[in-house]
């Protein structure tokens, strides 16, 4: 922000004049500067100076807090869900971490809604709550509850993990951001004591919504992504729960495949984890293209592609079966 006569009352028009001749011109050129050196350099009085630094921290600054209280903040509101899969978890530093955004990717078929079934199923028999939004008509009770029931034996830890998880189908973006924002209100409301004990959200897909208002004449489509982004990164952060989202890919240049809805989107995710196809695998012809009824047993690679605390591009080798995804 650029340096304005009156943002504070000892920022006269001779303090402002002296200080854009000395080269300082902005709120991060005063703030950074050494005040004693700029009282020499532009004649004017330390105290003066002192007195508009001041006044510019506290209206302009971040909130300060010291490295300790930030650490416990930490410890308090970040937690790590396990996916259900070891070597995911592995290559994820241990799991899906709340208070961020993580990206599943790939091409049509390489089982992402079949991770996000397993991930819901491991956080539910944690005993947290998970929501299931469906964007796309890709969401099969049947194959959560055959997931739950090979992870577990006993009736009553499957019924109860079942319970711990619910599902919102929309197919609409303008409807998926008024559901974000009901659970936003739910959660600060403490009215459902479903949102009380939510770790887990899972939008399966962003590009099922977005996609529609992308390209052509549809001059809106970058903005409402944008918001969109910024109310499931919000959510994350301000209410400590994971958000997992999954992305299509589309071809790039040369025929480089690449995650869809462009190079905005790009930077949302702050850890996206690819999934393809082993090479000669192929999609049976049992199920539908929108069931997700797994294959007996197929093979997969999932490779980390973007993380902020783990090494990118490495993989491990995973398989979906009837438990979900395992490896």
């Amino acid at each position: 922000m650029k340096l304005n006569v009156g943002m504070c009352p000892a920022m006269t028009k001779d303090v402002y004049e002296l200080l854009q001749s000395s080269g300082v011109k902005t709120v991060l050129d005063f703030i950074t500067s050494d005040v004693e050196l700029l009282s020499q350099r532009c004649s004017l009085s330390y105290k003066v100076l002192l007195s508009i630094r001041r006044l510019l921290l506290a209206q302009y600054a971040a909130f300060p807090i010291n490295g300790t209280d930030h650490y416990d903040e930490m410890l308090s509101t970040v937690a790590c869900l396990a996916t259900g899969c070891q070597s995911i978890d592995a290559l994820l530093d241990g799991g899906i971490y709340t208070s961020e955004l993580t990206e599943i990717v790939g091409p049509a078929a390489s089982g992402k809604t079949q991770f996000c079934l397993t991930v819901a199923s491991s956080v539910a028999l944690s005993g947290q709550n998970v929501l299931y939004i469906d964007t796309s008509g890709a969401f099969d009770p049947s194959r959560l509850q055959e997931i739950i029931g090979r992870r577990v034996l006993a009736e009553k830890e499957r019924t109860a993990a079942l319970c711990k998880i619910r599902c919102a189908k929309t197919f609409d973006l303008y409807e998926l951001l008024d559901l974000v924002d009901s659970v936003k209100a739910a959660i600060d409301q403490g009215t459902d004591a479903f949102y009380g004990a939510l770790k887990l959200i899972i939008v399966d897909s962003v590009t099922a919504v977005l996609a529609p208002l992308l390209g052509g004449r549809q001059s809106e489509g970058q903005g409402m992504m944008v918001h969109l982004a910024r109310s499931l990164k919000f959510l994350a952060a301000d209410y400590s729960v994971a958000v997992v989202e999954c992305n299509n890919m589309v071809q790039g240049e040369k025929g480089v495949p690449k995650p869809a809805l462009g190079r905005t989107w790009l930077s949302v995710p702050q850890t996206r984890l690819l999934l393809t196809m082993e090479r000669g695998e192929r999609v049976t012809s049992q199920a539908s293209p929108i069931s997700s009824q797994a294959s007996p047993i197929s093979s997969r690679a999932a490779t980390l592609v973007k993380s902020q605390r783990q090494a990118v591009n490495t993989s491990c080798q995973i398989a979906i079966g009837d438990e979900g995804v395992n490896g």
